[in-house]
């Protein structure tokens, strides 16, 4: 079994509380984006075993991958294994839910290969805050609590240019970086705002991570002197990200800053 694993952008992203359990309480606006990973998953013998080209990642339970595939099988009572072939093509740690998406991928075709009655969204839940949005396989929601309270969203078509000049940024030193909390999201207003030549976009945790790393101004800073709207840090980071009026403008836009950056990550994108 084939499966692709898309990457995702915050089109809006507030932190509104601390909550009891430790983690924060958000308000997010999720939107899936062309750029994916690939995966091949086939039943194996006994266990899991992973095997990961095009970055350097664990291959055993650090991984989320491997995890997701552990627990479902364990859940399901299969007695039998999953092989998994992980090709990486979202950068690690970049604000983009790589990871997430993989793990979602997994839980979604194992639930395939061994059917079940597994709670899928709670397990992906138990897993990562990005991960149900990932299983739920749709292309845009509004996430609130940890980010696992979803709700489907209707977007006009967003197409970006992505950029990322290769600085890792752990969700966890985003979250110790935030300024301050910040007022939830007009959803209705920030939706409509899509299409005009001023997006009503925002990131509580862009300032906090700019402070850690100044580095990643130059890649806003670069993406606006292209023209496009909106820009943005996606996430935890450090991926940032642009508007564009069509996929045509962000090939263009995209070519034109990968020219100038030879050594940045940087990809065109639309909604799927």
């Amino acid at each position: 079994m084939r499966l692709k694993a898309y990457a995702k952008i915050n089109l809006g992203l507030s932190v509104t509380a601390k909550r009891a359990d430790g983690f924060h309480e958000l308000d997010t606006l999720f939107a899936r984006v062309s750029v994916f990973d690939s995966l091949r998953l086939e039943p194996a013998s006994q266990g899991v075993q992973l095997i990961v080209t095009g970055a350097k990642l664990p291959t055993g339970p650090a991984n989320l991958c491997y995890q997701a595939a552990e627990a479902y099988l364990k859940l399901a009572g299969v007695k039998t294994g999953l092989s998994i072939s992980l090709e990486k093509h979202i950068p690690v740690a970049a604000g983009l839910g790589g990871g997430s998406s993989n793990a979602a991928a997994v839980l979604r075709g194992l639930a395939e290969l061994y059917p079940s009655d597994v709670d899928l969204l709670k397990l992906a839940a138990d897993l990562g805050s990005d991960v149900p949005f990932f299983v739920l396989n749709i292309p845009a929601a509004h996430g609130q609590g940890r980010g696992e309270v979803l709700t489907p969203a209707a977007l006009p078509a967003v197409h970006v240019v992505l950029a990322n000049r290769g600085v890792h940024v752990s969700a966890g030193e985003a979250y110790r970086a935030l300024r301050s909390f910040t007022s939830p999201l007009h959803l209705p207003d920030l939706i409509a705002s899509l299409g005009t030549p001023a997006p009503q976009l925002m990131n509580a945790l862009e300032p906090g991570v700019l402070e850690l790393y100044p580095d990643i101004t130059e890649v806003l800073s670069d993406l606006r002197a292209l023209g496009l709207r909106g820009v943005l840090m996606s996430g935890s980071g450090s991926t940032c990200f642009g508007l564009a009026a069509s996929a045509g403008e962000a090939e263009s836009a995209a070519a034109a800053l990968k020219a100038k950056r030879p050594a940045w990550w940087v990809r065109a994108a639309s909604p799927v």
